[in-house]
């Protein structure tokens, strides 16, 4: 067995001569983690045309990674249980693996095993970046690269491949309309815009606005809260995303502003390059890390280290104020 082993990885070294097979962890069912990946991704696919990707995914990374042809496989590792975890491996170990991304160090023993198991010619954990100063994760992506000797001159960029598109939201809007869409729901409580906040920021963004379709998108479990808050203020549309990617992504390609606490609609947006006005909170590494990457964008931080509790509403509408009179983003109501 050892002696096989070490001619296994004598073969993959030969191999990764011609052309690298690289695994990167996305298995989080985290939608923005995955945009944010996209830089990676596109970074290795210009450095190394020919290098061969694969991707763990669990839930909507795999539903979002299945319309990026340059991810050649998705490994589901959805159910994490001891069973599973060993037969993903034994699998992962036949494909001969060059690298194995997974961006953080694996604290659990069942990704500990896993990568064992699997031995692909090296983990890249980042654990030395990641103990660094703190940036942006487009920066993890580029330091991932340059690991796997593919240094990176120019500047990564998020390289979204899935559907936009949704014929039933550009009908509602009219040609020209201004849209602008205010996410205020994230996955944990602790980054959702309390009720009495998004009040008062959807009805100051209908008075700066008001010829503007103002969107709240939402998912199946926070559409009660959004209609709550249409219903208070008076004005705004629920957009209903559950299940419906393409639509979430036509709907943030079609905004002329974005509103939004630290979530992938942030990401969705600055995939697009749409002005972007990100909430977070104010602990210095959330807003570092995660931050918006479009050319036209500001962040608001709460009071809070915890949560966004005491951000400034003035403060997003002067903002929102800026980026609105800055240029004509405004894109014709039909892709």
């Amino acid at each position: 067995m050892r002696s096989s082993w070490r001619w296994n990885r004598r073969w993959g070294r030969r191999r990764s001569r011609l052309s690298i097979k690289v695994l990167f962890f996305s298995h989080d069912s985290k939608l923005g983690d995955a945009i944010v990946n996209t830089a990676f991704v596109a970074g290795l696919k210009r450095l190394d045309p020919a290098c061969e990707i694969h991707a763990t995914v669990a839930g909507v990374t795999d539903a979002f990674w299945a319309q990026d042809a340059r991810v050649a496989r998705r490994w589901t590792y959805a159910i994490r249980s001891w069973k599973h975890a060993i037969q993903l491996a034994l699998a992962l170990r036949r494909e001969r693996f060059d690298y194995i991304v997974t961006w953080l160090r694996p604290r659990s023993e069942k990704n500990k095993l896993l990568l064992w198991l699997a031995r692909p010619g090296r983990v890249i954990d980042l654990d030395e970046f990641n103990r660094g100063p703190v940036q942006h994760k487009v920066a993890a992506c580029r330091e991932a690269l340059a690991q796997m000797g593919r240094r990176c001159d120019g500047e990564l960029a998020y390289d979204v491949r899935a559907e936009a598109r949704c014929a039933q939201l550009d009908a509602a809007f009219a040609s020209g309309q201004e849209v602008i869409v205010v996410n205020l729901f994230a996955a944990d409580a602790e980054r959702n815009v309390s009720l009495a906040d998004a009040v008062t920021l959807v009805r100051g963004l209908h008075a700066q606005a008001p010829d503007a379709a103002l969107c709240l998108p939402c998912c199946g479990a926070h559409e009660a809260q959004a209609r709550e808050v249409v219903a208070q203020s008076g004005v705004g549309e629920v957009v209903s995303c559950e299940g419906n990617l393409a639509r979430l992504f036509r709907l943030c390609q079609r905004a002329d502003l974005v509103v939004s606490p630290d979530t992938a609609v942030v990401h969705i947006a600055s995939a697009f390059d749409r002005p972007v006005i990100g909430i977070y909170q104010n602990n210095g590494i959330k807003p570092v890390q995660w931050g918006p990457r479009s050319r036209a964008s500001a962040i608001v931080l709460s009071k809070s280290a915890q949560t966004l509790d005491g951000f400034s509403i003035a403060e997003v509408l002067l903002h929102a104020r800026h980026l609105r009179a800055a240029s004509d983003t405004r894109e014709p109501a039909t892709a």
